[in-house]
This record gives C-alpha cells, structure tokens and sequence, in this order.
C-alpha cells in the first residue's frame, strides 16, 4: 500500500478506512476482519464498518467459515465499473446541474484570467460561444506568445464557421489574420494605437494585455457589451 494507491481510490469516493481496508485485503488475501485491523492499524470497528461498505459497493466478498467472516478482495477491475457508473450517475443529472447554474448566474459578472493558461481559456470560450467575433486593437502577440495554440484555435474557428471582424493596431503584421477563413481585417489610424486589446463576442467583452504576465478581464453584460459595440461601430468606418 503507497500513498499514491490511497489518493486514487479517494478520488473515486472511497474513505480513507475504506481505501486502507480494500488495500490490505488485496495483499492479504482472505482474512478476518480483525487481521484486516491489525495490519492496516485501524481501529476494529471502524473497520467492520468499511468492510460492509465495500461490500454494498462490490468491491468485497465474503465466505464463512467456521462460523466466521473471511473477507476478500474483488478483483481491482470492479473499480473501473465503479468508475463508470459514477460516470453515468453524474452524466444523468449534469444537464440539471448546468440548469441550476445558468438561472443563478448573475447578468452581469466580472471574471480576470492571468498567465498563458487563463489566455487560453477565455480564447477557448471564444469558440465555445459559437457567435462572431470583434477584435479591437489587435496586436498579433496571441500569435507569437502562444504559436501552436492559435494555429489550433484558427482552425477551430474555420471549422465551426465564425465570421471575426479584426481593427488591426498601425505597426501590426496582417498575416496571421488571413487564416480567418470568415474574416475582415481593417487597419487603425496611427494615432489609435493602443496594447490593450479588446475582444466583443455574444454578450461579453474582454479587455486583454499581453505583458510579461498576460492578464485578461471578462465582463458579461449586455449594457456594456453594447458601449464597446458602439466604439467599434464608430472605429470601423474611420479605418481602413
């Protein structure tokens, strides 16, 4: 038994006397309940205890012998089909969940992702939302910042049909922007040129820089979605 054995069966809704319990009979093999105990140093009742919640969760048998209890270990590839059915359990209700979620979820929320990792989230919810994109005061560095992930996320995006309508930052390169298959690209004035993008899809809008430690702001709101469409409205008919 190794505490990395421990973890994993916990993970799949095991106590930890169940996870010890199941453990030592599997090295073990039949034994009283008491040995089960003694070896895995837990208390005896707390054991008798875990061994008739394995066996409601099938992961133990008994036979009696002598009139008493011998306990054994079902094969470890119960754990598999208890991990399925847990699956479909949580499949079952998940639409529910997801319900229950969005009803609650407030109209307007505010959400900060930091680092490369939060930038991929909220360009992964980009594509999830399915809905056109606006980018302001594009600056490429999602391309150079994150190569292999955008040439995915491109892809993604001309797979799934999503018109982007890109105002490019003056000294920017247009080139990665071509891959839009869907696409319209316009180029800013000079004097218009900013490092804080900003991204307007469905009712969010996001305010992107790309510093040293990238950092994104998510606001949900249709009011404020709509300020940010206004402002872009205004800057696509002076650029070029």
């Amino acid at each position: 038994m190794n505490a990395e054995q421990v973890e994993l069966l916990r993970k799949i809704g095991l106590s930890t006397v169940e996870t010890k319990t199941y453990l030592t009979l599997l090295e073990t093999g039949k034994s009283l309940a008491g040995t089960v105990a003694k070896r895995a140093h837990l208390h005896r009742r707390n054991t008798y205890d875990a061994l008739e919640n394995l066996l409601q969760k099938g992961l133990v048998s008994y036979i009696i012998s002598n009139n008493r209890k011998q306990w054994n270990a079902v094969h470890p590839d119960k754990i598999l089909s208890l991990l399925k059915e847990n699956e479909g359990a949580i499949a079952s209700f998940l639409p529910e969940l997801i319900t229950t979620f969005n009803t609650s979820k407030s109209k307007q929320s505010v959400a900060v992702f930091e680092g490369l990792g939060g930038m991929k989230t909220f360009f992964d919810d980009m594509i999830k939302t399915k809905r056109e994109i606006i980018m302001l005061f594009a600056t490429g560095k999602a391309y150079v910042r994150l190569p292999y992930y955008m040439k995915k996320w491109d892809m993604e995006l001309n797979k799934n049909k999503i018109r982007v309508k890109v105002l490019l930052n003056p000294d920017v390169d247009k080139t990665p922007y071509h891959n839009y298959t869907f696409g319209e690209i316009k180029t800013l004035p000079l004097n218009f040129s900013t490092p804080t993008q900003i991204f307007i899809y469905g009712n969010k809008s996001v305010v992107a820089i790309w510093s040293e430690e990238p950092i994104a702001v998510q606001i949900i709101s249709d009011e404020i979605t709509a300020g940010f469409q206004k402002y872009y409205e205004f800057l696509w008919k002076i650029a070029k």
